[in-house]
């Protein structure tokens, strides 16, 4: 948003010009003196508007006239209206039409302007607790550079966040405390904060002085004890008062187990913030951008790493004497463990033996909207809800592979953001199986890359599922529905039967899912199929996948690793990819017939012994499925 300054700099040269431009935003409205009491009304409903949005200001004295040309014409303010200008504060009601008392939220004043004086209204948006603000028993609110009435069912909905506001556990006392134990510069801090976005609050020079202040925004009770979220902020010794409230532990996973792989930091929520933040950073992998000019890099993006832990200690449930964890796992995953739970209409959970579906719901609102209003002003919370909808573009944009959550307790569940990309290199090769499948239901058009990665995080979603992770629903606040709702009218994914228009859920077509054929190549070639190992088992499945699916019909050994290694990570990492590799080599040869055998007239080589058929160039031969095989002779 532009400045007051910068605003009223190009209104001048418009008033000067005789000219019009654009000034009018979500955070400024223009508007003139009007003559009678009766037409500040547009007045009222534009401070009304910035009230339930999120503040702004109205610029009194200026004229938009439409003609001869449309311009802005210099009316001024002479003080004739500083009585209309002071009952702006008294012209608002709650739902219920009792007066709201506004003195933080509306500062009218005048200054200088072209030789002679304009009024400014300064308006702070209204915190959750305290909305809506009505105008003659009409809620408006800011859009674009117009003021809307607020629809009923936006009013509903608030008013049922206000009932749970009264119970809000940020707001509960802390024993044993006073006025006493807050931190006098960081009163100071905070209100130095509050002023750089508009509001006029003077510094306090004593604790005493600050008392009104504190008691106003809840920091301090009226029984004169300090509320958990005045501790959380101010808290002059806060480890004393909500021990491992105030709390964040960093944990390194790895290997060897040293001193140094924990690290607890106690402090205020503010300084808790950064201290994670930095930990965190000082303990993932980095490397050095070419295309940035040499600058750092993060093995996650720098942005969701500070939103998931500042959002990890803004919204946690503060009744629970537990600290926030955070768990590095070396090139795989970080975990935010958090004390709280999600409300149930946020949590889809459909867990049917064979498709289990489990999916978080994003949450709009904050679970401790005071604490949220005060991390807003220190610009640790964005104050949008969009939380989870950054997790899952991140993913979308193949920065991070799928994020999911772990209910650890009914008190406890952990944010998990694993390493990697979701259209990885396994990913690519299982749509690659399915190509022959996917072309059909496509009509032959090929799936652009964001289809792709759309597809594999729906299918990536319900691999989680099934091992009892919840991973996060898609919504429109992601930007890939086109591609969603293209992949639902080829019939690739569908939305489950029991989601609705608000709450949509969707999964993938049950063939993309298809992982375990057992049963299918035990009809086509005997129980003696059991006989082999997993290890083998798994490379005839995804052969057989191949050759139902997929247009070659076939796979090479160097496609079966790919495939085969997002499922065998563990044995991966402790064998090398190399040696993998050659594992599945050495198996896939031993499935196959021997150098030799003569080809048949397609110019496949087979054996009525063997699962497996070949034929290509001997670096790189293609299997197929060996559907002549003998019932007991595998």
């Amino acid at each position: 948003m532009d400045d007051l300054n910068t605003v009223l700099a190009r209104l001048e040269a418009c008033v000067r010009e005789g000219r019009y431009e654009p000034i009018e935003t979500d955070a400024y409205e223009v508007k003139p003196i009007p003559a009678s009491g009766n037409a500040w009304d547009s007045i009222h409903q534009s401070v009304c508007a910035f009230l339930n949005k999120k503040g702004g200001m109205v610029i009194l004295g200026v004229k938009e006239e439409k003609a001869p040309n449309r311009r802005f014409v210099f009316t001024g303010y002479d003080g004739s209206n500083a009585e209309n200008l002071k009952r702006i504060r008294s012209a608002f009601t709650d739902k219920d039409g009792n007066g709201l008392d506004l003195s933080e939220h509306i500062n009218p004043t005048s200054q200088a302007f072209m030789g002679g004086h304009i009024a400014i209204v300064r308006v702070s948006a209204l915190p959750d607790d305290k909305r809506f603000a009505y105008f003659k028993k009409v809620p408006y609110e800011r859009q674009l550079d117009g003021d809307k009435d607020i629809p009923p069912q936006r009013i509903a909905l608030q008013e049922e966040r206000k009932e749970d506001l009264r119970h809000a556990r940020e707001l509960r006392p802390v024993v044993d405390t006073s006025l006493r134990d807050l931190n006098l510069n960081r009163i100071n801090q905070y209100i130095q904060e509050l002023n750089k976005g508009g509001e006029i609050e003077t510094l306090k020079p004593t604790l005493e002085d600050a008392m009104p202040f504190l008691t106003r925004r809840s920091f301090l009770l009226p029984s004169g004890e300090a509320s958990t979220m005045g501790m959380l902020v101010f808290g002059a010794d806060p480890d004393r008062h909500l021990l491992q409230r105030c709390h964040l532990d960093g944990f390194i996973d790895s290997s060897t187990s040293v001193a140094e792989d924990k690290k607890t930091f106690r402090d205020n929520v503010l300084q808790l913030m950064e201290a994670g933040v930095g930990w965190t950073f000082r303990n993932i992998q980095t490397g050095v951008s070419i295309e940035a000019g040499g600058t750092r890099t993060y093995e996650y993006p720098e942005k969701l790493i500070r939103e998931s832990i500042n959002n990890a200690l803004a919204h946690r449930d503060y009744s629970i004497v537990r600290p926030v964890q955070v768990t590095i796992t070396n090139k795989r995953q970080i975990a935010i463990r958090n004390p709280g739970r999600f409300p149930p209409s946020l949590v889809f959970s459909r867990e049917q033996p064979s498709r289990p579906v489990l999916r978080i719901f994003a949450n709009p609102k904050p679970s401790n909207p005071r604490l949220a209003d005060v991390l807003k002003v220190h610009d640790k919370w964005e104050g949008k809800g969009n939380g989870m909808a950054d997790l899952t573009n991140y993913a979308l944009r193949n920065a991070i592979d799928v994020p999911y959550y772990l209910f650890n307790s009914p008190e406890e569940l952990s944010l998990v953001i694993p390493a990697g990309k979701v259209l990885d290199e396994g990913m690519d090769e299982w749509l690659g199986l399915f190509d022959k499948f996917i072309s059909e239901h496509t009509a032959g058009n090929s799936l652009n890359d964001e289809q792709r990665t759309v597809l594999a995080y729906v299918i990536k979603s319900e691999r989680e599922n099934r091992i009892g992770r919840y991973t996060i629903a898609l919504t429109p606040d992601n930007n890939h529905f086109k591609a969603l709702e293209r992949l639902e009218a080829w019939g690739l994914v569908s939305k489950h039967p029991e989601s609705d228009p608000i709450h949509r859920v969707f999964v993938a077509s049950e063939e993309l899912l298809r992982e375990d054929v057992s049963s299918e190549l035990k009809d086509m070639f005997g129980d003696r199929y059991t006989a082999l190992d997993s290890f083998y088992q798994a490379i005839v499945q995804l052969v057989y996948l191949a050759d139902r699916y997929s247009i070659a019909g076939g796979l090479n050994a160097k496609r079966i690793y790919r495939l085969l290694s997002p499922s065998m990570m563990d044995e991966v990492r402790r064998v090398g990819e190399d040696e993998f590799y050659r594992k599945v080599r050495y198996r896939v040869q031993k499935l196959a017939p021997t150098k030799g055998a003569p080809p048949d007239a397609d110019g496949w080589t087979s054996s009525p012994d063997k699962p497996l058929r070949v034929k290509g160039p001997a670096n790189r031969p293609l299997f197929a499925l060996n559907r002549t095989i003998g019932q007991g002779l595998f």
